[in-house]
């Protein structure tokens, strides 16, 4: 896959209630984790938005907006976007389960004919409290 030239960060509209999304921009920023697959060098854009809530239906108009301005300001194409469900999204962690709505908000991306990607911050505590599966097993797993 080509470096894109645009990074959306979809994130939990709850959990953005309490995290600023800081992490998840590092990871970025330091191409960690998620973000490991980009180059240090490109110069990549980056926006973070929220679902909207429950179930996620928001994300749609967001996206559509966010093309429409893409296309009219900028010479980046859709092609050259890429959306990273944060993982607060597509993981297991202390926020909560994976969303519900998470084959949605894929559908709603797809319908929009973007690339996504699975992921941002790879917090190592988080990955020590999951079983092989993914599954969260809670803050002291080994009891």
């Amino acid at each position: 896959m080509p470096q894109p030239k645009y990074i959306i960060v979809l994130q939990c509209h709850i959990v953005k209630q309490r995290c600023s999304g800081f992490l998840c921009e590092q990871s970025f920023h330091q191409r960690e984790d998620g973000f490991s697959d980009y180059s240090p060098d490109a110069d990549i854009r980056y926006l973070n938005i929220t679902c909207g809530g429950c179930c996620g239906r928001a994300t749609l108009r967001k996206l559509s907006n966010f093309l429409k301005l893409l296309k009219k300001h900028t010479d980046i194409t859709r092609n050259e976007v890429v959306m990273h469900f944060s993982s607060c999204i597509c993981k297991e962690n202390f926020h909560g389960p994976i969303c519900p709505h998470y084959d949605y908000l894929k559908e709603l991306v797809e319908r929009q004919n973007l690339t996504w990607r699975q992921g941002t911050r790879f917090s190592k505590t988080a990955e020590s409290r999951r079983d092989q599966n993914g599954h969260w097993l809670g803050k002291n797993p080994q009891q």
